[in-house]
């Protein structure tokens, strides 16, 4: 992983995403999610090491994803080098989904990951719920920082003490 980011870094890219095994929805074939991927941990740490290490760590954006759920997790995953973080399955989750596993199919019973109208019509999931679930989150990873005493400066220029 670490010199596949070094090269892409190498090429000019912006961004590099690592992906861990652990999160998925099931839109990958079978194959993939039975037999496939490592923890996005190892490949995120080992592409961090390997930019830093040839002096380029500076020219690209690490992105992880894969399993995130939590405030530790994204917690983690900066510690590690990641600067941003994308959330699939614990959003789905949030908005109905019960991860039958085959969104590849256009089958999905409860409408999150079907262009059947039949089907998407058995959707109940609110934008509100995905709100709430990202808003916790952010609390989450606030008290998780203030238990290291940092202090968090608000965008409107206001610091607020969490400890």
């Amino acid at each position: 992983m670490g010199t596949i980011a070094a090269g892409v870094a190498k090429a000019y890219a912006d961004k590099i995403i690592i992906s861990g095994s652990d999160g998925g929805t099931g839109a990958a074939p079978i194959g993939s999610i039975r037999f496939a991927g490592n923890p996005w941990e190892l490949g995120l740490i080992e592409a961090h090491n390997a930019l830093k290490a040839n002096n380029l760590r500076g020219n690209v954006t690490l992105e992880t994803d894969g399993g995130l759920k939590t405030g530790l997790d994204v917690v983690k995953a900066a510690i590690l080098g990641a600067e941003e973080y994308a959330f699939g399955t614990g959003a789905l989750v949030i908005v109905g989904c019960v991860m039958l596993r085959v969104c590849h199919l256009n089958t999905c019973a409860v409408g999150v990951a079907t262009q059947d109208e039949a089907l998407r019509k058995r959707f109940s999931g609110n934008v509100e719920k995905v709100i709430n679930y990202f808003t916790l989150m952010a609390e989450d990873i606030r008290e998780i920082l203030a238990s290291f005493g940092i202090q968090i400066t608000r965008r409107d220029s206001r610091t607020k003490s969490f400890g």
